[in-house]
């Protein structure tokens, strides 16, 4: 899942947490993206590029199923027992791994077990049809502004950057042969969107709408 569409998981945990900071419910719902991005700048996490089409072919220390629970476990430590904020440890939890839960839906399988096993992998797939792909995404962003009330900005927010996600949906033949060349470009590519999407959703989120 695109990284828009990450950061509107964070409007469905304010709703249910609306004392909860939003940039802390953002970091919750990338904390696995940010870890691969940092993972491949290192060298210990890789993608491929073939047919115009990005493969993550190993990225368990960050997208393992057993990883995103130990993440999870460790923020609900951190907030529940540490510094006592029980609402805000459930929802930073539930936002580590819904992130994980949401790639399952859309990648190939590549989704590990656990760091220490390449097999079983789990992903149904998705990605593989980009009309289907963009439709899934974009209806969810959307659907999780409608959940938490947001403006008409918000709306055209997700909407604009659900299409510009589109061309690389659709990419075929060479068309991302630039990340061969470069590859930290890809990461570094993630890493822009990620804090462009937090800015436009955490900015936003301040318009809510309220209930008449």
């Amino acid at each position: 899942m695109y990284a828009i569409n990450h950061a509107t998981t964070a409007l469905v945990l304010k709703k249910n947490a609306p004392k909860t900071n939003i940039w802390l419910l953002l970091v919750s719902v990338q904390l696995v993206e940010l870890l691969w991005v940092l993972f491949n700048y290192l060298g210990i996490e890789h993608y491929s590029i073939s047919e115009g089409k990005v493969h993550l072919d190993y990225l368990p220390w960050s997208h393992s199923i057993l990883s995103a629970f130990v993440f999870a476990l460790l923020a609900f430590i951190l907030f529940y027992f540490l510094l006592k904020q029980k609402r805000t440890a459930t929802v930073v939890a539930i936002g580590i791994l819904s992130h994980i839960l949401l790639d399952i839906l859309m990648h190939e399988k590549d989704i590990a077990l656990s760091p220490f096993a390449a097999q079983p992998a789990y992903g149904l797939g998705i990605i593989r049809y980009p009309v289907i792909d963009f439709a899934i995404e974009w209806a969810y962003g959307i659907a999780c502004c409608i959940y938490f009330g947001a403006r008409r900005n918000m709306f055209i927010m997700v909407s604009i950057f659900n299409l510009l996600d589109l061309p690389v949906m659709l990419a075929s033949g060479s068309a991302l042969d630039i990340f061969v060349q470069y590859p930290f470009l890809l990461p570094t590519f993630i890493l822009f969107q990620i804090f462009l999407t937090w800015f436009f959703v955490a900015r936003f989120s301040k318009n809510k709408r309220v209930p008449s």
